[in-house]
């Protein structure tokens, strides 16, 4: 999270005249890394948007009596009944604290992968159409 961080607060500090002299490269470099940022989000909020239908769909490990730990509920039979939720025993309402947790996982990672998908979109119209708020330096014409 630091670096990614780093980099575009760098931006502020590169001229239009690139890295090391080249041409239209300091600027187009730090948004192509930006994509390639913006998809390990977007493969991260995939993982947690998966794991949290997985953890819906199982339900939770509990107590069904007697030391008796297991997945009660598995297949999601559990979600459209809330009568069955006292089959688990202990941890007490451990059925709404799943629920409620693994649907706020599922509705931020959905968010954190639209944001992802801006981000790289936005990254990739910085990447082929560069920075056209250039001034004339480096003997440019105002554009990159």
């Amino acid at each position: 999270m630091v670096f990614p961080a780093l980099v575009f607060l760098g931006l502020k500090n590169n001229d239009c005249c690139g890295c090391c002299g080249n041409e239209k490269c300091g600027r187009r470099f730090a948004m192509l890394s930006s994509i390639l940022f913006a998809a390990i989000g977007f493969v991260g909020a995939g993982y947690s948007f998966i794991i949290s239908i997985v953890g819906i769909h199982n339900g939770p490990k509990c107590d069904v009596g007697s030391g008796n730990w297991t997945y009660a509920f598995e297949g999601g039979n559990y979600l459209g009944h809330p009568s069955i939720w006292s089959t688990c025993e202990a941890p007490k309402d451990i059925v709404p604290w799943n629920l409620t947790l693994f649907c706020l996982l599922l509705i931020m990672s959905a968010v954190q992968a639209v944001l992802c998908a801006i981000q790289a979109i936005n990254g990739l119209i910085g990447t082929f159409c560069g920075d056209c708020k250039c001034s004339s330096c480096c003997g440019g014409e105002g554009t990159v």
